[in-house]
């Protein structure tokens, strides 16, 4: 994306951790990283869960380039200014574009990593990308979602109990990324699997055959990528 690319030259991004930002963390370094700690709040088998902070490194700042190790979240947040880049996933994704993240709910909860950053996302124009897959669609309105669960008692969870944020940005799927990457449509016609193929999405594509055999090539470069693992979870 030209705005990634702008802001890792001249500006600041900001990658929040996360499970799927790990992934986007490498690309935009080109270098690896230790995945299976960078994330916050992760879901899996049989409960909603967290990776504890000792447990984890920290979110990945760039500024012109270069990774600031010495600047914290807060910090960079501060320094965001219009022009620059702040990335964070998200757990769901509605039909019509709206993302929505989890807060868990605590008494003292501050809204979490997005709630404290937002407002100068917003008020400063800076780029708000949100990469999901498309296995996090869900067939209900995030406006619906909130209203139904928000300001609701919940008796009984796995793992944690959350409520969801609303959150607008520019959302990249598997769809979006297709195009970006190769110039290709992608069209999302069959989801699901087995054997390890759960979550699975199918496309067809659509171009000239240029560009759909470099997107066929791409697909084919990644399969056999490792599930991703935490290093530990609550």
């Amino acid at each position: 994306m030209e705005v990634v690319k702008e802001a890792f030259k001249s500006g600041l991004i900001i990658i929040i951790k996360g499970t799927t930002n790990s992934y986007v963390a490498e690309e935009i370094l080109k270098e690896p990283i230790e995945k299976e700690k960078y994330g916050r709040g992760i879901v899996v088998p049989g409960r909603l869960s967290y990776l504890p902070d000792e447990e984890s490194i920290p979110d990945i700042i760039i500024e012109k380039g270069k990774i600031r190790k010495d600047l914290t979240l807060e910090d960079a947040v501060r320094m965001l200014k219009t022009g620059d880049v702040l990335i964070k996933g998200a757990n769901a994704l509605d039909p019509d574009g709206i993302t929505g993240i989890f807060l868990a709910r605590t008494p003292i909860s501050d809204g979490g990593t997005i709630g404290r950053s937002l407002g100068t996302v917003v008020g400063r124009s800076v780029n708000f990308i949100v990469p999901v897959s498309l296995e996090k669609l869900i067939p209900t309105s995030i406006r619906e979602v909130v209203t139904q669960l928000n300001d609701r008692e919940v008796s009984l969870a796995m793992g944690l109990t959350v409520n969801v944020m609303p959150t607008i940005g520019k959302v990249v799927t598997e769809i979006e990324a297709f195009k970006i990457l190769t110039g290709v449509e992608a069209v999302n016609i069959g989801a699901g699997g087995v054997g390890g193929a759960e979550g699975a999405r199918v496309f067809l594509l659509k171009g000239d055959e240029e560009a759909v055999t470099k997107a066929f090539n791409l697909v084919q470069s990644i399969k056999g990528e490792p599930p991703f693992k935490p290093a530990s979870y609550w």
